[in-house]
C-alpha cells in the first residue's frame, strides 16, 4: 500500500465537505491545492501542516504528490489527468470523468503508457441500498430494461457558477446526477458499451436559477444556467437492453428522489430513495422484488451520506498501483460510461472537452 500524498485539483464544496475530511481519516496528506480561487488558500484550516495553495496545475503543484484527485470544472478534467499520470500521479476523476469515447481511449492509453492508476469516482456503487440490489440482481434473469431518475424538487448547484456554465460544465443535469445512474445501471449489465441515444435535454426557465440545492449554502441571487436542468433519454446498451433515464435539477416533486427499476425475464426489482446530500429526501427507502405478482421487501443497511465514500476510498486507495485486475476492470466502467457521455452529447467532440488544464 502507498502512503497516499494528495494533490487536490479543486476546492469546491463536495471536496470541503465529503473528499478532503474521508482522505485525512484514511491517513493521506494532502500535499497541494491547486484552484484559482483565493478562498481555496484557506479552504483547510485545520490541516497541520497545511497544504501548499497553487492557483493552476504545475511540475511545482504537483511536486512530491502521489495521487491527484480531480474535481475541478468538467471542462478541465482529461487534460488535468494526462498531466498528473504523466508526472507518474495515479488518479481519481470525480464524475463525469470524460463525455466521449476519445477523451476516455485518451485516458486509458496514457495511464497504460505510464502505469498510472486511473480511478473513477464511483459512490453510487457502494451505497448500501445499491449493493443490496445488485445482490438480488440474479433472481432477474435476462435483463430488458432498466429505468433510473433522479429528480430534485430544488436543486440547482450554484446557478451562475461554472456548474450551470457552458463552457465549463459543458452539459448540466444529464452529465452531473446522469452519470451516477448511469454508474449503477451499466455496471448491472456489466459496462456493455451504448450504441445510440434519443434525447430530450430540457433548457432551464429562467425562474429556476433561484431554485438553488440549499444543503450546499450557497449564496447570492443565482444566474444564469446555460446548460440543461432536465433531460430525458433512452439508450440502447450492446446486445440490445435499453436503459431509460430521467434526470431534473429542478422539478415539481414534492422530495428529492432516486428510482432504479431493473426489469427482467423472471422479475422486477425497484429501488427507491435518494442519492447524494439533499435533505429534502425520501424518509423511508425500500427496495422491493416482485415476481409473478409476489412483492417481497428486501432489506439493506442503514448508513449516513458519506457511508459510500468512505467505503469507495477504503477499497480502492489500498490497492492502489497493485491490482491489474482493479485496473482493467476501471478501464472497461469508463469505456462503458463514456460511450454513453458520447450518445447522449454527440455534440461534444474531443476537441471541445480537451483543453488546457488549469
Amino acid at each position: 500500500m502507498i502512503e497516499p500524498r494528495i494533490a487536490l485539483v479543486g476546492a469546491g464544496w463536495v471536496v470541503r465537505n465529503v473528499w478532503a475530511p474521508l482522505l485525512v481519516q484514511h491517513n493521506a496528506h494532502i500535499v497541494s491545492v491547486i484552484d484559482p480561487q483565493t478562498d481555496a488558500s484557506t479552504a483547510f484550516p485545520a490541516m497541520s501542516p497545511g497544504p501548499r495553495w497553487h492557483r493552476c496545475m504545475s511540475d511545482q503543484a504537483l511536486h512530491n504528490c502521489n495521487l491527484a484527485l480531480i474535481c475541478s470544472p468538467n471542462v478541465h478534467h482529461v487534460q488535468q489527468a494526462l498531466r498528473a499520470m504523466g508526472q507518474g500521479l495515479h488518479v481519481i476523476l470525480e464524475k463525469p470523468a470524460c463525455l466521449s469515447s476519445a477523451d476516455a481511449e485518451q485516458l486509458i492509453r496514457c495511464s497504460r503508457e505510464t502505469g498510472a492508476e486511473l480511478l473513477v469516482s464511483a459512490a453510487a456503487a457502494h451505497r448500501s441500498d445499491v449493493r443490496a440490489m445488485a445482490a438480488a440482481r440474479g433472481a432477474l434473469g435476462t435483463l430488458h430494461c432498466i429505468d433510473v431518475s433522479w429528480r430534485r424538487r430544488r436543486g440547482v448547484p450554484r446557478p451562475g457558477s461554472w456548474f450551470t456554465q457552458a463552457s465549463q460544465a459543458l452539459a448540466g443535469s444529464g452529465a452531473d446526477l446522469g452519470w451516477h445512474l448511469l454508474e449503477v445501471a451499466l455496471h448491472a449489465l456489466d459496462y456493455p458499451l451504448i450504441d445510440a441515444a434519443l434525447c430530450n435535454h430540457v433548457p432551464a426557465t429562467a425562474d429556476e436559477a433561484q431554485q438553488q440545492a440549499t444543503w450546499r449554502g450557497d449564496q447570492g441571487p443565482g444566474g444564469a444556467i446555460e446548460v440543461e436542468s432536465q433531460s430525458f433519454s433512452c439508450l440502447q446498451a450492446r446486445g440490445g437492453t435499453l436503459v431509460r433515464m430521467s434526470t431534473a435539477w429542478a422539478s415539481h416533486q414534492e422530495h428529492d428522489e432516486t428510482r432504479i427499476t431493473l426489469y427482467g425475464s423472471a422479475g422486477e426489482l425497484c429501488l427507491r430513495t435518494t442519492f447524494g446530500f439533499s435533505q429534502n429526501r425520501i424518509q423511508q427507502p425500500s427496495l422491493t422484488l416482485t415476481v409473478d405478482g409476489t412483492q417481497t421487501s428486501l432489506a439493506f443497511a442503514a448508513e449516513d451520506n458519506l457511508a459510500p465514500y468512505r467505503d469507495f476510498l477504503g477499497s480502492r486507495i489500498a490497492s492502489l498501483g497493485t491490482c491489474a485486475q482493479t485496473r482493467e476492470h476501471e478501464y472497461r466502467k469508463l469505456r462503458s460510461l463514456a460511450s454513453a457521455m458520447s450518445a447522449l452529447y454527440p455534440h461534444l467532440t474531443p476537441s471541445c472537452t480537451a483543453r488546457p488544464g488549469h
